[in-house]
């Protein structure tokens, strides 16, 4: 017996519950293979008169839209949230207390009522200014309101005269106006000035505890104003006697805005700058008195916003074991950050999970965005089933929403057919397209690209033909379909001889067959003006390998030409019409064809010399050469760089063609003059700028070649250039050194990966496994953390 998937049942459902009209699509009956173990008939999605089935509404949005980003939670751009981290806690006012209870008191007399100005005569800007100080004004009362009734009846006044004098202060410091009138501007420079944390203590610690007690609010309002970076550093220093509580949460508040806006030279400066943030959240949280500082759930959103996502999740489980309770938008917040990384989508999951349970609104823009955003797999490897993170399941995700009401839109519907595609399950992320475009659903060019990328990764021809559906179903562009075809033959034999491991040069017999198909479609005259052979009579010889300069390379079969190569040509000999003029990604992708057809050097460095020709001629017509560069960058340069790499004889010529891209696009200059420069410079270029992957692909190339002086100096000309080294191009490295059996600088290279703040993968692995002695590497290793461990420690104690 056939069973029915849980969301192709809710999809049928919404076709017996009502049409959708304009942009809202509805749904037949489609019948196909079960998720998992969930039995259609407890479905929460059935339908019923009381209320709207699930999947009812697909919204058709565009599919270029940004995911929207959740806001913070009563968000005031003076004060912020006036929310604490535990509202339910927060004391009622006592009635004795010296202080009225009730209503804000307002800044006009009550009897002067007529005074107060009329928001709806404000304009836009002074309305915003007016709700913004009456939020502020909320604010602190809502705050002393929470924090007095941690003092005794005689010492609310004292404490209440602190507290209003921290206020007014801390507002000098968030909208600046006159700081030379500040006597207390560089109360904190003795303190601040400091190293680090730990000669702060010491020199803290020197003062008597009256004295700190007094001098504390200087120091800090000091060094929110001229050092906010190392606010996080005085304030751990400086917690004997402990400060007012509020005071420490509002020094905080100060600095996580202030996060983009520090200098961090790099990445280990971020990292160690995270780690103090997360130290100092886990010592207020886990050390202080309970609720002693009372953090704003703003706060705690940014810190999910801008800290790097292993560490948001450590401030996410210090608060949960404090059970601290989070207001629904600081909670989207930690579900958007940890939905981004894969490890961490399955506690993402259990936080929309909580939510949904909690009736929360699925379809409201913000939770929907934290959704599209799980949904969406960044993945890049053997599958979501190999991760570590494999118990999650966008599917079964998909399910639950739907079952609580959700109505997913394009872009979420998009991110789940990703989703599927990248675990391999290609059948069904093209069943559920053409389900949605039987029932009248505009699929968007979006979903038609990720699910024929999809087919074409999965290296099954049956999946590209039924791709094309998809694109028919879509209404994507024919060109674009043309070229997505035409790709996929590349694809296939470039993947093939990766497969088969053949040896260097990879020469590819894919232009004579890519030309005869490309003819049909496509007019010859802009691909003839880009190669120096003719054409016609190629396509003339019948032969299906090409003349003989492409038939001289080491005689081998392929797979390709029994399985996409027939249906790419099935598919551009049906239909009728003119023939299309290329575009630039039609022309790149044959260009490239046609280097990795060449198996003679003389013949590479001909079609360099002659393309060169025809990119540097005056422009006295339509330049397809010069066309080509400006909408395609350096693809064809790089593919000429990868075919000469590959055979020793043209190292020279390699670097000849890296040296004509160099010459007038790439200048040293400074990060500061790049923008200026950056019109003239390619009003002037001819060749395009080399970029991140043609330095790594030069760099591998010459590792290879066992030119290591010439691929540390190209690295040099990289960051000269304003370009780091990616996670690829440091692995090259360390693969290259490890083939040399170079220890030391394999060592350096993992190093120097991990400085930069990138993770080991399973490349940098295999680079070290290429080491013959690898227990003297990691001793090695081991020998150098403990040195770089003693130096900082005696440079602590200095």
């Amino acid at each position: 017996m056939r069973r029915e998937s849980v969301i192709a049942l809710s999809l049928t459902q919404q076709t017996a519950s009502r049409a959708l009209r304009q942009n809202y699509t509805r749904f037949g009956t489609y019948t196909t293979r079960h998720y998992h173990a969930t039995s259609p008939l407890h479905s929460h999605s059935q339908i019923s008169d009381e209320k709207p089935p699930n999947f009812t509404q697909l919204n058709i949005k565009d599919a270029s839209a940004q995911l929207l980003k959740p806001s913070p939670a009563h968000l005031d751009p003076k004060s912020g949230v006036s929310e604490y981290y535990n509202a339910k806690d927060a004391p009622k006012p006592r009635p004795h207390s010296g202080k009225k209870t009730g209503k804000i008191a307002s800044k006009y007399p009550s009897g002067a009522r007529h005074m107060r100005p009329n928001m709806s005569e404000l304009s836009p800007e002074e309305r915003a200014k007016r709700n913004a100080v009456l939020s502020s004004e909320k604010f602190k009362y809502n705050q002393w309101g929470y924090i007095r009734h941690q003092y005794p009846p005689e010492e609310v006044l004292p404490a209440r005269r602190r507290f209003n004098y921290w206020k007014r202060k801390l507002d000098n410091i968030m909208e600046p106006k006159n700081p030379s009138s500040w006597p207390w501007r560089d109360d904190g420079k003795w303190l601040f000035e400091l190293e680090d944390a730990y000669s702060m203590r010491k020199a803290w610690e020197e003062l008597d505890v009256e004295s700190r007690k007094q001098q504390w609010p200087n120091v800090m309002l000091s060094t929110l104003h001229n050092c906010p970076d190392k606010a996080v550093q005085v304030i751990e220093a400086t917690l004997d006697p402990l400060p007012p509580g509020f005071a420490i949460s509002d020094a905080l508040f100060y600095h996580v805005l202030k996060i983009p806006e520090l200098a961090l030279k790099s990445p280990q400066d971020q990292g160690s700058k995270a780690d103090e943030i997360v130290e100092l959240v886990t010592k207020l949280i886990s050390d202080l008195p309970p609720k002693y500082v009372p953090l704003r759930q703003h706060t705690l959103g940014v810190l999910a916003s801008k800290l790097p996502v292993h560490q948001a999740v450590e401030v996410y489980l210090v608060i949960r074991q404090a059970g601290i309770n989070l207001h629904q938008n600081t909670l989207l917040h930690y579900a958007s950050a940890m939905a981004k990384s894969h490890s961490h989508k399955g506690m993402a999951y259990d936080i929309l999970w909580n939510m949904a349970k909690d009736k929360v609104n699925l379809n409201d823009p913000t939770v929907a965005s934290v959704i599209t955003t799980l949904l969406v797999s960044r993945h890049m490897g053997d599958g979501w089933s190999n991760s570590e993170n494999s118990t999650f399941s966008p599917q079964h995700a998909m399910e639950f929403f739907l079952e609580m009401g959700y109505s997913p839109n394009l872009v979420s519907f998009t991110a789940l057919v990703d989703s599927l595609c990248k675990q391999g399950d290609i059948a069904e992320a093209i069943r559920l397209p053409l389900l949605l475009a039987e029932n009248g659903a505009e699929l968007d060019l979006r979903c038609y690209t990720t699910v024929f990328r999809g087919a074409k990764n999965s290296l099954k021809a049956y999946n590209v033909r039924q791709a094309l559906e998809v694109a028919k179903a879509a209404k994507a562009p024919y060109v674009d379909v043309l070229n997505n075809t035409l790709h996929s033959i590349f694809y296939f034999a470039e993947t093939e001889c990766r497969d088969k491991k053949y040896q260097a040069p990879w020469v590819l017999p894919l232009f004579a067959p890519m030309l005869a198909i490309y003819a049909k479609k496509f007019n010859l005259q802009p691909l003839q003006w880009l190669v120096p052979d003719t054409l016609p009579l190629i396509l003339e010889q019948g032969n299906p390998d090409g003349p003989e300069k492409f038939r001289s390379g080491p005689l081998r079969e392929w797979d390709f030409k029994h399985t996409i190569l027939p249906v790419v040509k099935e598919f551009f000999e049906s239909g009728e019409g003119a023939q299309q003029i290329p575009n630039s990604t039609t022309l790149a992708i044959m260009l490239r064809a046609y280097i990795k057809s060449l198996n003679n050097p003389y013949d590479i460095m001909a079609f360099y010399a002659f393309f060169k020709s025809r990119l540097e001629e005056p422009d006295t017509g339509h330049n397809w050469a010069a066309e080509l560069i400006k909408e395609q960058g350096s693809i064809v340069h790089d593919t000429l760089i990868l075919a000469m790499l590959e055979r020793a004889s043209l190292l020279r010529p390699a670097l000849q063609v890296f040296g004509d891209m160099l010459r007038d696009t790439m200048k040293p200059r400074s990060k500061e003059d790049a923008k200026e420069e950056l019109a003239t410079t390619e009003a002037l270029a001819l060749h395009p700028a080399p970029s991140l992957f043609t330095f790594s692909i030069l760099i591998h190339g010459l590792m290879v070649r066992g030119e290591k002086m010439l691929a540390e100096q190209v690295l040099q000309v990289m960051r000269e250039h304003n370009l780091e080294p990616s996670l690829v191009t440091w692995n090259m490295l360390a693969k290259g050194y490890a083939s040399m059996q170079n220890l030391s600088q394999t060592v350096g290279a993992l190093q120097d990966l991990e400085a930069a703040g990138f993770k080991p993968d399973v490349y940098t692995f295999r680079a070290f496994a290429r080491l013959k002695d690898q227990t003297r590497a990691l001793q090695t290793m081991e020998r150098i953390i403990d040195t770089n461990k003693k130096r900082l420690e005696k440079n602590q104690s200095v």
